[in-house]
C-alpha cells in the first residue's frame, strides 16, 4: 500500500498521480452510465392517455342533444298483420358524438290509455350492443322489431292477443332518452 500512495518509477510522482486521477475519473463516469442506464429500464412508463382523452376522439353524445321519434310502418293493422317498430334517432347538436344504440339499449313500449300492454325489454333475449357514431344533425334508423300483438305480461303464456279496433301509442328509448311523443296506430 505504501507503493501506492508514495509512487516509485523511472517518471516523475505527478505523471503517476495524474493517471490514477484519469482512472478514478473514468470508473466514476462507467459507474454513472450504468446507473442511468439501468434507471431508464426501470423507470415506470408514463401513462398513456385514454381513448377520452385523446385529441380527435369522438365524446359520448349528450342527451340533451338527442332526439327520438317513434315509427310504425302503419298506422292501422288489421286482425292477424304484426306491427313493425322502429325509431328515428337524431343528434341535434353542433359535434359529431357517439350513442349507444345497439338492441340492448333500445327500448318499445306500447300502451292504451293507461293500461302498459307491450314492453320489448320484458321477454328480450339476444340484445347486442352497438356504438353509433352520429354527426352533427344526422339521423339513424335501427332495423325494425315486429310485435306479435300480445301483452308482455307473461312471456311464455301466449296471452291472447290484443286488437278490437282500439288505440294504441308508441314510445321508444334509447337508454335514458324517451321520444317527446308517442306514435298512435290502431288494431282490428
Amino acid at each position: 500500500m505504501n507503493a501506492f500512495l508514495d509512487p516509485i518509477g523511472p517518471l516523475p510522482r505527478a505523471v503517476y498521480w495524474r493517471r490514477r486521477a484519469i482512472i478514478l475519473g473514468l470508473i466514476v463516469l462507467l459507474v454513472g452510465g450504468v446507473w442511468t442506464l439501468f434507471s431508464a429500464f426501470t423507470a415506470t412508463p408514463a401513462p398513456t392517455p385514454s381513448a377520452e382523452a385523446t385529441p380527435g376522439a369522438v365524446a359520448a353524445c349528450d342527451p340533451a342533444d338527442i332526439t327520438l321519434s317513434a315509427i310504425t310502418d302503419q298506422d292501422a293493422y288489421a286482425e292477424g298483420e304484426f306491427p313493425q317498430f322502429s325509431m328515428n334517432i337524431t343528434n341535434t347538436g353542433d359535434v359529431t358524438c357517439t350513442l349507444e344504440v345497439g338492441s340492448d339499449k333500445q327500448r318499445y313500449t306500447v300502451t292504451s290509455g293507461s293500461d302498459s300492454i307491450w314492453d320489448s325489454t320484458v321477454c328480450q333475449t339476444g340484445a347486442e350492443p352497438f356504438v353509433q357514431e352520429l354527426t352533427a344533425g344526422q339521423t339513424v334508423t335501427p332495423t325494425a322489431v315486429e310485435w306479435g300483438r300480445a301483452r308482455s305480461d307473461n312471456c311464455d303464456s301466449g296471452t291472447p292477443a290484443v286488437g278490437g279496433g282500439a288505440s294504441y301509442q308508441l314510445t321508444v328509448f334509447v337508454g335514458e332518452i324517451e321520444s317527446a311523443e308517442t306514435k298512435q296506430f290502431m288494431l282490428y
